[in-house]
């Protein structure tokens, strides 16, 4: 994510801190490049003029403020920031004595995540931050000895852990409320509860496309909705039970209670 680096199926949010990071070096390159824009117009009208003294002035400028020198520097240092806050954060989460982690299962981080700070900033940021955060997660995984999962992520930021819903009202930024049974939380940890329960989902697979993924999400809502129905006529009458925590009738979840799941969140 941007906001936070992780979310966790423990309901954790880690480096939040990151967005602080990512606001703060967006201000500054636009209020940098704001400079450089003025700096070349003033250039190129000095070139217009024919004088020696103008002539020369166009040159300190194009020395002094429109090198790409100081400009690749500013940029390795603010990647730099990015990449201590990530390894800290993994190294903590790996090395972590209370309920170590066994196994971490992540969403395919190939997919593109979405950004808001301008199209050049947000292509360049966005495409290290992905391969770098997997390289990441690998490396460390590796050397702590814990085993790594990638799963298929569509629509589990918009997946409803209980009933399976998908509508697009579930989500509205950090916050997700089930249309429909009402469950809420913040989205990217609902998201990460999901992640964990995709691992071994023999019917939602690593390259299936979005459209196949809201098909089969679709089936289990219509399936959940009526066996909840069901329920609920045989007892009290009620319209619809909503009480059950996430995924609380899932064997396959069961036997993963122990698990630790981790979800670079969309």
């Amino acid at each position: 994510g941007y906001t936070e680096m992780m979310a966790t199926s423990e309901q954790e949010l880690l480096g939040t801190d990151l967005g602080q990071y990512f606001s703060a070096i967006s201000d500054k390159r636009r209020k940098n490049s704001e400079g450089r824009n003025r700096m070349y117009s003033l250039f190129r009208n000095l070139l217009k003029k024919s004088d020696k003294d103008n002539l020369a002035k166009a040159e300190r400028i194009r020395k002094h403020n429109l090198g790409r020198k100081k400009q690749r520097a500013r940029y390795t240092r603010d990647i730099g920031v990015i990449k201590t806050i990530v390894n800290r954060e993994l190294n903590l989460l790996f090395s972590r004595k209370k309920n170590p982690i066994k196994e971490i299962v992540v969403e395919d981080l190939s997919a593109r995540m979405k950004v808001h700070f301008g199209k050049k900033w947000n292509r360049r940021l966005s495409g290290w931050m992905r391969g770098y955060l997997q390289e990441r997660i690998r490396y460390k995984a590796k050397k702590f000895g814990i085993e790594v999962s990638e799963v298929n992520p569509a629509h589990s930021s918009r997946e409803c852990p209980r009933c399976h819903c998908t509508d697009k009202k579930n989500r509205l930024g950090d916050s997700f409320k089930c249309s429909f049974c009402g469950y809420h939380g913040h989205a990217d940890l609902v998201a990460a509860l999901n992640i964990l329960g995709r691992l071994g989902d023999k019917d939602i697979r690593i390259g299936m496309s979005p459209s196949r993924v809201k098909a089969v999400l679709d089936g289990r809502y219509v399936g959940w909705k009526s066996l909840n129905h069901t329920v609920s006529d045989r007892t009290s009458g009620a319209a619809r039970v909503v009480n059950e925590s996430p995924r609380s009738a899932s064997s396959k979840s069961e036997l993963r209670s122990n698990v630790q799941v981790r979800t670079a969140s969309k």
